[in-house]
Formats: structure tokens, C-alpha cells, sequence
């Protein structure tokens, strides 16, 4: 962490100075890019490596904890529970934003939707555990609710993106039946832990900066000047405190006063 070395020395304003300096710089950075400014390299075969964004990375993580948070979600994203979920513990409500297209009648109904989306674990028909649900809201302005069929799909928890996708069917009961009549899609966000410094592919990070165009170079300039300058904050605090600061007193001496001669 900037500044902890000139901390634990006594040098309190030195750390001070570096700890708001640098970590100041790097979050500016890390703003100016939606807060992907990080992005450790995904894990690839030696031929698939890219020594460009392993460099990229390395000036970043030498701010410290602030970057290194990178390679614990690299492998959050690499582990094999964060696979598309089909199934759930407990019950999800989340704010939902989308678009619904179904048959009414012999209209093909489509339209924008913005409302709450509420998921909860169920159990088919043949006994398998699987998510279904209800949409209450709004369609081009309108209120409307719509229920939904027990196969929803909701994409892996952990993933660059903010927004989580979800798809999921429509029913409805008529005559003692239900049936599926139309489709939901969209996305709830993700909570920032399953977003924040998680690396991104190659489509997400081209997207990213097309968005931003020179805000992310220059974002990425910020990040990678706060890692230098942590460097040599680091090789001040290994050197120590300058000028004997800090270092024990030597015992003065007196002088002894020569005998006289009479």
C-alpha cells in the first residue's frame, strides 16, 4: 500500500504525501475508465500469450493491494462454479432493463421494458431444480406483468460486464393449460465484486475503448505512472530515513581537562 513503508518508519508525512499522491493518480485513472482501468491477463496457453498486456499489467500492480485485488478475480473468472446458472439457493429481485416480444392474438407484440425482475428456484416436472419467476413493470410506458416459465437462464455471476443477461420465457394459463406465448431478455446488474477488476476479452476491452477513445489511453497512462511512482516510493522507504533521521544519539563526550602545572 503507498505509503505504509514511510508509515511504519515514522515518516508521517511522507506517507501521507505518497499514499494521497499516488493511490490519488491511480483511482483517477481508474474513474476515467468506468473502473477497468485493470485488467490482469486473462490465463492462456504460452502460444496464445500476450507479452503487451502482461507489461501493461505489471507497471499497474506495483501500486499494490489497489491492483493486485486483479489476480483474485482472475481467478474467480477462471474457476469452474462460474459457468451459466440454471438453478438457485434463494430467491432474486433485481432491477431489470430488456425487451419482450410475444403473440397476442395473432400480433406480434414487441416493446421496450424497464421494472423488477423477481427469480426464485423451483422444481420441474421430472423433478430437476430450475428458476422461474415474474416481471413487473413497465412496456413502452405502460404497466404490465408477465409471468415467467420455470427455464430461465441467467449468465455466469462473474464476468467484466456490469450487466448480468438474462433470458427467459413467457406463459400463460387458458383453459386450464398453460403455455409459453413469447420471450424475455435483458439484464440485471452485477454487484461491483463480480465485476471490479475482472479481466476482460479481447471484444470487451475493443468496446471499452471505443466508448472512451482517448479518455482510456490517457486513464491507462494515469495507472501506469502510479505503479512507477510507487517504485520508487518503495525504494525510498528500503533506503531509509535520510540524514540519520530516526538513528539513536551517540553519547556526547567531554573532554578531560588536562592537570596544571604549577
Amino acid at each position: 500500500m503507498p505509503g505504509a513503508g514511510h508509515l511504519y518508519q515514522g515518516r508521517y508525512f511522507k506517507a501521507a504525501l505518497y499514499f494521497v499522491c499516488i493511490l490519488g493518480l491511480f483511482l483517477t485513472g481508474m474513474a476515467m475508465a468506468e473502473w477497468q482501468a485493470v485488467q490482469p491477463p486473462i490465463k492462456r496457453t504460452r502460444a496464445e500469450a500476450k507479452g503487451g498486456s502482461v507489461l501493461k499489467y505489471v507497471a499497474q500492480s506495483a501500486v499494490g493491494i489497489p491492483a493486485l485485488i486483479g489476480l483474485v478475480q482472475r481467478e474467480r473468472l477462471a474457476s469452474p462454479s462460474n459457468t451459466q446458472v440454471t438453478t438457485l439457493d434463494k430467491p432474486l429481485s433485481a432491477p431489470f432493463e430488456g425487451v419482450v416480444s410475444y403473440l397476442e392474438g395473432d400480433t406480434n407484440q414487441t416493446g421496450d421494458v424497464i421494472g423488477t425482475l423477481t427469480l426464485e428456484p423451483v422444481t420441474g416436472a421430472f423433478g430437476k431444480s430450475s428458476i422461474a419467476g415474474k416481471f413487473s413493470g413497465t412496456m413502452n410506458g405502460k404497466p404490465v406483468e408477465f409471468q415467467l416459465a420455470d427455464h430461465v437462464e441467467l449468465a455466469p455471476p462473474i464476468d467484466a460486464r456490469k450487466d448480468r443477461p438474462v433470458v427467459a420465457g413467457l406463459i400463460r394459463s387458458e383453459n386450464g393449460r398453460t403455455e409459453e406465448y413469447g420471450q424475455l431478455r435483458g439484464s440485471i446488474p452485477r454487484p461491483i465484486w463480480n465485476w471490479f477488476e475482472v479481466p476482460m476479452d479481447a471484444i470487451e476491452e475493443e468496446d471499452l475503448h471505443s466508448r472512451l477513445g482517448k479518455f482510456h489511453e490517457l486513464a491507462m497512462v494515469f495507472t501506469w505512472i502510479a505503479g512507477l511512482l510507487n517504485v520508487l516510493a518503495i525504494w525510498d522507504a528500503v533506503e531509509g530515513p535520510a540524514y540519520g533521521y530516526g538513528d539513536p544519539r551517540q553519547p556526547e563526550t567531554v573532554p578531560v581537562p588536562t592537570p596544571s602545572h604549577s
